[in-house]
């Protein structure tokens, strides 16, 4: 079988990958200028996508529709970027679960580092300044997370560790849901107007779509408290950028964590970057140190069963289909 591998850092997984897969032939490509060459030389049957923002979303798009693809598989979640393709000439899978808990790790350091005042601090420590400060505890506090996936299920499991009550935000509800193992209570997203104004923190883990696209525009964000602590993980179209700004500029919302934004990377000169209430990451929330070598570990337990004809994992649709 002939497989391309798109991904900058080869020797993140190269050898282990070239074991496993004896017998198969494997190309790759580093850059999005090395894309085009490889797909003519390799002509391939399956395709293993890892993208950021220095290899985008654009040129691995381009091996999505080669005539010869007939398996796609994306190392992340999102698959926005790759637009629309044909499910009956290609399959596509995504890596949606695989640094789960590793991103509600993170997502809980920026917590707490908004909650606690520890920017606060350590800028006092880089000026020797001597001040105690207090913090409002995260104990009792309520916590919506919109988008009960893998990743809002882990990130609600942490967040009962620390007291808080967790209500959790689904597409896939329709009423009301009784409390779970890691929420309080579930409810549709119909519900989310009555919700906004009781998040005393509100993360948002879901894919952008056209349904999510500024899920949180200006009407919503004033209506969240003006204390609340907002985390986006997700993608950054799904808050509307210059309503936020506008809404900071207000004093409006306790502190924000950004870990994407509507554009990436973000222009130099956007006021987000200095914003003293901010907390910017450059979209890495779930990169532990090896998660390329997890993405190529679950692509080959996909391609054991591509071999087998079994059904693939983490199957991705279409949007719209």
């Amino acid at each position: 079988m002939r497989i391309l591998i798109l991904h900058d850092k080869p020797d993140d997984f190269k050898l282990w990958l070239n074991q496993v897969t004896a017998g198969h032939q494997l190309f790759w490509a580093r850059e999005p200028s090395e894309v085009q060459p490889a797909l003519e030389q390799a002509q391939p049957e399956v395709v293993l996508s890892i993208k950021h923002s220095d290899f985008p979303g654009e040129s691995h798009r381009r091996a999505l529709l080669w005539p010869t693809v007939k398996w796609f598989h994306v190392g992340g979640s999102g698959t926005d970027h790759l637009g629309a393709w044909d499910p009956s000439r290609v399959r596509v899978s995504n890596s949606v679960g695989c640094l789960a808990p590793f991103h509600a790790e993170r997502a809980m350091a920026a917590l707490l580092c908004l909650s606690t005042g520890m920017r606060t601090l350590n800028q006092q420590q880089s000026e020797r300044t001597w001040s105690p400060t207090r913090f409002e505890t995260l104990q009792g506090k309520t916590m919506v997370i919109v988008g009960l996936g893998r990743t809002g299920t882990e990130l609600a499991q942490r967040a009962k560790a620390f007291g808080m009550t967790v209500w959790a935000v689904r597409k896939s509800w329709s009423q009301v849901q009784p409390s779970g193992r890691a929420w309080d209570a579930g409810y549709p997203v119909s519900a989310l107007a009555d919700i906004w104004p009781e998040a005393d923190v509100l993360s948002l883990n879901v894919p952008l779509t056209p349904e999510t696209h500024h899920l949180l525009g200006p009407s919503e964000i004033a209506s969240l408290p003006a204390h609340c602590l907002l985390l986006n993980g997700s993608r950054g179209a799904v808050i509307d950028n210059q309503a936020l700004l506008e809404s900071l500029h207000r004093d409006h919302l306790g502190g924000v964590w950004l870990d994407v934004t509507e554009r990436e990377p973000l222009p130099t000169d956007s006021p987000l970057w200095s914003h003293p209430k901010v907390l910017l990451t450059p979209h890495c929330a779930d990169q532990v140190h090896d998660f390329p070598l997890r993405f190529a570990k679950l692509f080959h337990h996909n391609l054991v069963r591509y071999e087998n004809g079994e059904e693939l994992v983490n199957v991705v649709t279409p949007a719209g289909s």
